[in-house]
């Protein structure tokens, strides 16, 4: 073989040899432009969808408040309730013992203000009580006389001698004491009757 054919084949093989390789960077920059392309788009769905969440969450919190108020709104009103509003409030039954039974009632005498040393022994104590009494008879007009005054005033001088601060200072105490009252002064005197015992002032030093 001549050199001028050696030199053909050499320059055909050299042609030959371009085409594959450039082929082979095309193939090559092909498949980095699809891995950063498919990164890219990953990378861009990945955000779409965490905003997309982040909206739908935004969204979903007023309409659940939304939705709670209403159901606080449209809450019905129990009849028992708007009762027991607009009812007039009912009296305890501490309150209505503390109440004297006075329908025979014809008259009300209002003592001097008791003055009285209490039978605490920790401290020295005194009540300071302003009490009325009501009386009965045939029309309660007759004035009751001295000895009917000085009678219901000892007599009641002496329960309230007995006491102690804690005996008095509770309503139930206070209502069992006005009882006490009434019955010293109903036994101290029969004319004119005590029907009830009104508790006008009272004060405990303590």
């Amino acid at each position: 073989m001549s050199e001028t054919d050696n030199n053909n084949a050499a320059e055909e093989a050299v042609e030959g040899g371009a085409p594959r390789r450039n082929f082979k960077k095309l193939i090559i920059i092909a498949v980095v432009l699809l891995l950063v392309g498919g990164g890219g788009f990953y990378y861009w769905r990945s955000r779409s969808a965490a905003a997309t969440e982040a909206t739908e969450e935004t969204d979903a919190k007023p309409t659940k408040a939304a939705t709670e108020k209403k159901s606080k709104a449209k809450k019905p009103v129990d009849d028992s309730e708007e009762e027991e509003e607009d009812s007039p409030p009912k009296k305890s039954g501490t309150l209505k013992s503390a109440l004297p039974k006075d329908g025979d009632v014809k008259k009300v005498i209002e003592l001097p203000p008791f003055i009285v040393n209490l039978a605490d022994t920790d401290n020295a104590r005194y009540l300071r009580m302003t009490v009325s009494l009501g009386v009965g008879g045939d029309d309660g007009s007759e004035k009751p006389d001295q000895l009917f005054m000085t009678r219901v005033r000892n007599a009641m001088l002496a329960v309230l001698s007995e006491k102690t601060s804690d005996e008095i200072l509770t309503a139930e105490g206070k209502a069992k004491l006005r009882k006490e009252l009434l019955k010293a002064a109903q036994a101290a005197s029969d004319e004119p009757e005590v029907q009830a015992i009104y508790i006008t002032d009272f004060i405990v030093q303590l």
